[in-house]
């Protein structure tokens, strides 16, 4: 903990109709790459500074397994979601994303009651090469482009050259100036951490052809898109 702090800068509704939702929401995908909020639009208009984060001078003089382990430290501590990402699986993810920029994921909650009530959606629209934006896919099916950005994971991509490396993070999507910010009043630490972990697991190369396949179905509009299968992957995680 010590050694990463010299190297890191401190930073300060259920669906009731799944299936009808899921149709609604699956017609608007198609729609997303024009249907862009204002909000989120201007958060991805500069490049992410990981020198708001790290020490880059320092940081320079490591390497990219030294670089992993500090970034892994300083995150455990905040309780933020955070990774590692090689050149090939950055890769996998931009030629993914730009074939499916757009997709949902349902966050789990423990409900020992009902198991099977407790979830909620997130609409995520990809806007590489930077970041995957999220907002609640309720409102996200209603209000379209007004909805609001709730959540985002940034990738930074600035020792991708020298270190072969991208670093990732969730995080609050209000910033506008690029800053981070890493609470959300519309997302808990833990859908924050399941909405990371998924949505490298839906996109990334780990996630094999049954995980994409859902993907490649919902951004089709595919009649066989299930979202209960979906929801089915996703607990099973």
């Amino acid at each position: 903990a010590a050694a990463a702090a010299s190297y890191l800068k401190c930073c300060g509704k259920f669906s009731s109709v799944a299936g009808l939702w899921c149709a609604r929401v699956g017609a608007a995908a198609g729609l997303a790459t024009t249907r862009r909020s204002s909000a989120s639009a201007a958060a991805v208009n500069k490049a992410p500074q990981l020198s708001l984060l790290m020490h880059m001078d320092k940081v320079a003089a490591l390497s990219a397994e030294e670089i992993a382990r500090v970034w892994a430290d300083f995150h455990a501590q905040k309780n933020i979601p955070c990774g590692v990402i090689t050149a090939h699986e950055y890769n996998t993810l931009q030629s993914k994303a730009k074939q499916c920029p757009n997709f949902v994921i349902p966050t789990v909650t423990a409900n020992s009651a009902n198991p099977a009530a407790g979830f909620q959606a997130f609409f995520v629209q990809w806007q590489m090469p930077y970041y995957a934006i999220f907002t609640g896919a309720d409102e996200y099916r209603i209000l379209g482009a007004a909805s609001k950005p709730l959540y985002k994971v940034t990738h930074y991509t600035e020792l991708l050259a020298t270190k072969g490396i991208v670093l990732a993070r969730g995080e609050a999507a209000a910033p506008i100036d690029n800053r981070p910010v890493e609470t959300s009043a519309g997302v808990t630490p833990e859908q924050g951490r399941q909405l990371f972990d998924r949505l490298h697991a839906f996109y990334g190369t780990s996630g094999g052809e049954r995980r994409w396949s859902i993907v490649q179905r919902f951004n089709s509009g595919a009649p066989d898109f299930s979202f209960e299968q979906l929801l089915e992957e996703c607990r099973a995680m």
